[in-house]
Parts: C-alpha cells; sequence; structure tokens
C-alpha cells in the first residue's frame, strides 16, 4: 500500500468511528498535541474534540469522505476534502457538507491526524 493508500485509509478509518461513536478509536487516530480548530476561530485539544463527538445529539447515520486530495511532504500530508453526514434529530434528517483540510503525521509508524480545520458551509 503506497503511502498515499494509509493516508486515506486512516481519513476514512477516522470518519468511520466518528459515525460509530468510537471514541477510543477516534483518539488513536489523533497525534500527540492534536488541535481543532472551527472557522470562526475556537481551538481545540484531542480531550474536547472527543467530548464534542460523544455529545453530538441525535443519530448519526453516517459519515463518508468525499473529494479527497493529498499532498504528501517529508514532513506529513495534507488532506483536503467533503465531510458529508447525516444525523438523525427527532425524527428528521439533517444533512451537512462541509469541505475540511487535515494535517496528518506519522507517528509510531502509523499515520495520525495532528491538526484539523473546518471551512464554512458555501453560500
Amino acid at each position: 500500500m503506497s503511502e498515499r493508500d494509509e493516508i486515506v485509509k486512516a481519513s476514512q478509518q477516522l470518519a468511520g468511528a466518528i459515525a460509530r461513536r468510537d471514541l477510543r478509536s477516534i483518539g488513536e487516530c489523533l497525534a500527540i498535541g492534536f488541535v481543532h480548530r472551527t472557522h470562526g476561530g475556537a481551538v481545540v485539544d484531542a480531550e474536547a474534540f472527543i467530548r464534542g463527538i460523544e455529545q453530538i445529539p441525535g443519530e448519526i447515520l453516517f459519515v463518508t469522505l468525499e473529494c479527497l486530495d493529498v499532498d504528501l511532504v517529508p514532513t506529513g500530508a495534507l488532506v483536503t476534502g467533503v465531510q458529508h453526514a447525516q444525523v438523525r434529530l427527532d425524527g428528521q434528517v439533517l444533512d451537512d457538507r462541509r469541505q475540511f483540510v487535515d494535517w496528518f503525521v506519522k507517528q509510531a509508524g502509523a499515520w495520525c491526524l495532528q491538526a484539523a480545520v473546518d471551512l464554512p458551509q458555501p453560500e
């Protein structure tokens, strides 16, 4: 498997763990010192990021990744794409697509997410 394929697989594993609310697996996908930044500027660490996923209201129906691009450089990998998720809340299905920028690094031989940025939804 190529490095690019490993990074895509790591991205998809994280999306699957989020969809299942598998908090342990999510934590295992995050690098030491992980940070998440929203387009509004809020910054959270790994613990708060995991807690936020745990507290998503409703039933997560799925989380998939679309339009993935991977730029591999000697110090890590830049991954961009679109996260598509659906959540059922009070009988209503909410559909969410948002662009993201992720920075992956290799830790102990595995690709882990070091930093993540959510971008605003297009108008």
